[in-house]
């Protein structure tokens, strides 16, 4: 590596596979490759071997030498790296970088989505999670996985239609077509339903939101509940991740059924992402931010 020719080499890892970009000084993809799950609260040394695959993999087309791949910058993001123990667990195996620094998959979604710039995300999928980056330091809110947190996700959105089924069932409040239809889905059968909870996680709670949002749109008054209680708590965490002037980006597979519904003044806030994940681990590699 020269004086004036850098590499990059950004990585953005989960739970089913990990992605790897190796840039140049100017900024060109050199070369990119995917492999396996890197998510380090699940299994660091997995990870590790997935982030070295794609390593190598995406060096295949970039082509550096050995001396030019261990001084390369290099920036993961990977899940499960908010988790101090497992970050450090998977730290302790990075050997062969001279230059390596892990961030959360959320923390370089949020750069990618301003490009490297100040900005906040706030992703509602089955999860949900809120990060900001200004002036070079990351705040968080929200995120700390279901069913202890994550509120206003897909996966809460489920649950809140299970618990009202449950309250219809007993008589406490009223049933409406959206709860007999939770009820449809266990065919009627508390046991059913007992038994299916004793093992059910987030995504199969978050397997019932779409069902409250057909039952919003269409006013039933249980679900309209559940949706104004889902946009009062995401609107109080994105109040308090959004401050000064920062722009607000909103990701996740619930983001377009959000936005219009959020109110005025944060709706005002939202700009369109800009790029990807990848993109924001180089822009960070490039910067020299550090973490």
């Amino acid at each position: 590596m020269t004086d004036t020719q850098h590499y990059y080499i950004g990585l953005d890892g989960g739970g089913t596979r990990c992605r790897a970009r190796i840039a140049d000084t100017q900024g060109n993809t050199l070369g990119e490759a995917v492999s396996g799950s890197a998510n380090v609260f699940q299994n660091a040394k997995q990870a590790w071997q997935s982030v070295q695959s794609a390593i190598s993999d995406a060096n295949q087309q970039a082509g550096l030498s050995s001396s030019e791949l261990t001084q390369a910058i290099i920036v993961a993001g990977l899940a499960g790296a908010e988790v101090n123990s497992c970050a450090s667990e998977f730290l302790s195996l990075v050997q062969g970088f001279q230059h390596f620094t892990l961030l959360t998959d959320a923390q370089i979604a949020c750069l990618g989505a301003h490009n490297g710039q100040d900005g906040a995300i706030y992703i509602v999928g089955t999860g949900a999670i809120g990060i900001a980056f200004e002036s070079g330091h990351w705040r968080r809110v929200s995120g700390w996985g279901f069913p202890l947190d994550d509120i206003g996700s897909g996966a809460w959105l489920g649950q809140q239609a299970v618990r009202a089924a449950l309250r219809a069932h007993d008589g406490v409040t009223p049933a409406s077509d959206m709860t007999n239809q939770v009820w449809d889905h266990f065919n009627h059968s508390s046991e059913n339903l007992l038994t299916w909870s004793g093992s059910a996680n987030s995504g199969d709670y978050g397997q019932f939101s779409p069902l409250v949002t057909r039952a919003y749109k269409a006013g039933d008054p249980v679900a309209l509940n559940i949706v104004q209680q889902q946009l009062d708590y995401l609107s109080e965490q994105m109040n308090s991740l959004v401050t000064n002037d920062l722009s607000l980006s909103l990701m996740g597979g619930l983001s377009d059924w959000i936005a219009p519904l959020l109110p005025m003044q944060l709706q005002n806030r939202l700009t369109p992402s800009q790029s990807d994940a990848l993109t924001g681990a180089l822009r960070y590699a490039q910067r020299g931010i550090k973490p």
